[in-house]
């Protein structure tokens, strides 16, 4: 066998090889599994991970604004007009989060923490200055009083509500309605002896400060438990509703998500605020920063009513007082207050929602929830909540204030907590997804050599056959000149007579042969 042939041999072997071992490795997913079991032992909240650092002080900055519904028209109102607002904001904080008293349980499989908040004001992005602007807007304190103090007890509140001078509406700074004010009804109130906070705020007492204890599940044992809840406030289930189902606590708290997301599953994120699991879907593909996502947002059943959806039955407040679609009434976890959640301008609700009140007009761009997630690594690229608090007003009997309102829902303000992700952690998480992906498609690398060996080997093989044909060609011709001459030509000496040379022999002469 020549060197040639052996190399032609030899190039096709290792071609056979690199594409076979190739295929085989792709079929069977060996490199995307192992890269797979490799993010899953490091996206796991536990002291030296990748992601537990980033988990306790998340990095990109969160904002938080705020949109009031300022009411034009408060005493036609009274008198039974259509309610009109007007859209004021927004009023920006910058909100600080962070994971406090972090302990770690059950041999690393869980971890409890305080979800901490701070709010810091941000002039530049906001629209005013919430010591200076006024708001008129529905007065939640006495609305909250009128609907616990009916029957016999509504005489001795109204005597409270003249000597207070309270109306069905008040005008406050926004600093006011955000952060408190002492409101003179209770005050009031909390002087007769009834155990009632004096001071009233949209946001009391949730600056510096925290939800409640969250025990989450680290991931250690199952990547798909990774940051789930396993308890609130020590509570595995709220009490608030009427089904199991209903008061069930599930998925994670929205700060953190599993890894290896697909397109087919809920994701499902507790709410302190909405005192219930609300649940998303895959909505579609986009992209933050050069990061590839899944978008991930609340369908329409999640605030359906109970004939669109039965599984909400469960948040029915009474039979009686079962809300439509596109709202939720949580008055259980507010004392008894008669507020009502939806999403801002009533997106995704019943057209009677939005046609009762002048100045509704809700756009999917501006007033829907959703959430970007990496689907490979589960974090968050982009993220925006977005709700609307309301206060459900009617006439109730005993008050005369209330004697010509007609029932409606009554938006108060509606709050936009947006984070997007910054361009440190967008790097971080490139170069991690460059790994992943380099390592899960090894077996490309391995096929493409694999056809680059094949080209190669055709080629020689192409240059081997026509090497073949040249030789045989040259031979060919060779031999034929040499039968002609062999045949036309004879050997004879010089001379007849032979002359011997001792040093060069005899002397010998072609001649051509002649016919004889």
């Amino acid at each position: 066998m020549t060197r040639r042939s052996c190399a032609i041999y030899t190039v096709g072997a290792i071609c056979a090889l690199l594409l076979v071992s190739g295929i085989a490795l792709m079929v069977a997913q060996v490199f995307r599994n192992l890269m797979h079991k490799r993010l899953k032992k490091e996206i796991v909240l536990v002291e030296g991970s990748r992601v537990f650092e980033s988990w306790k002080t998340p990095p990109p900055p969160v904002f938080m604004e705020f949109f009031f519904f300022n009411v034009t028209n408060a005493e036609e109102v009274l008198k039974g007009e259509k309610p009109e607002v007007k859209q004021i904001g927004p009023y920006t904080y910058r909100e600080y989060r962070f994971k406090d008293n972090v302990t770690m349980l059950d041999n690393n499989t869980k971890v409890s923490a305080y979800n901490a908040k701070s709010f810091v004001f941000l002039r530049d992005k906001s629209v005013g200055d919430p010591d200076v602007d006024n708001i008129t807007t529905v007065n939640i304190p006495l609305w909250a009083a009128m609907n616990k103090a009916q029957g016999y007890k509504s005489f001795l509140l109204n005597f409270m509500i003249t000597g207070t001078k309270s109306r069905p509406f008040t005008t406050r700074t926004v600093q006011e309605l955000l952060w408190g004010y002492e409101d003179a009804l209770l005050n009031r109130i909390a002087s007769s002896g009834t155990d009632v906070e004096r001071v009233f705020g949209l946001m009391y007492k949730k600056n510096e400060s925290s939800d409640g204890e969250f025990v989450f599940h680290t991931g250690t044992q199952n990547y798909l438990d990774y940051a789930r809840i396993e308890t609130y406030k020590g509570e595995r289930m709220l009490k608030y509703w009427s089904t199991n189902e209903s008061n069930s606590i599930l998925g994670s708290d929205g700060s953190a998500f599993h890894p290896l997301l697909n397109k087919s599953e809920r994701l499902y994120v507790f709410s302190p605020d909405l005192c219930r699991t609300i649940y998303m879907e895959f909505e579609k593909e986009v992209e933050v920063k050069g990061v590839p996502a899944y978008r991930f947002t609340p369908p329409r059943s999640v605030l359906a009513s109970k004939e669109e959806n039965p599984a909400n039955e469960g948040f029915c407040v009474t039979p009686k007082e079962c809300l439509g679609t596109g709202v939720l009434k949580v008055s259980p976890c507010r004392k008894g207050a008669p507020v009502v959640a939806s999403f801002p301008h009533f997106y995704l609700g019943e057209d009677k929602y939005i046609e009762a009140i002048g100045g509704m007009s809700p756009q999917r761009h501006h007033h829907q929830t959703f959430l970007d997630l990496n689907p490979t690594t589960g974090v968050i690229v982009r993220a925006s909540k977005r709700a609307q608090v309301n206060i459900l007003i009617n006439r109730i009997s005993g008050y005369p204030d209330t004697k010509s309102l007609k029932e409606t829902i009554f938006p108060v303000i509606f709050l936009n907590e947006s984070v997007e992700i910054d361009d440190a952690s967008a790097a971080k998480v490139n170069k991690l997804l460059m790994i992943v992906n380099v390592g899960s498609n090894f077996p490309l690398i391995i096929v493409g050599l694999g056809g680059i060996m094949l080209i190669v080997f055709i080629v020689l093989l192409i240059r081997a056959h026509q090497q073949k044909k040249r030789v045989k060609r040259i031979v060919f011709t060779k031999a034929a000149y040499a039968t002609a001459t062999e045949e036309d030509t004879s050997y004879s000496p010089v001379n007849t007579k032979e002359k011997d040379d001792s040093q060069n022999g005899n002397y010998i002469g072609m001649t051509t042969k002649t016919e004889q």
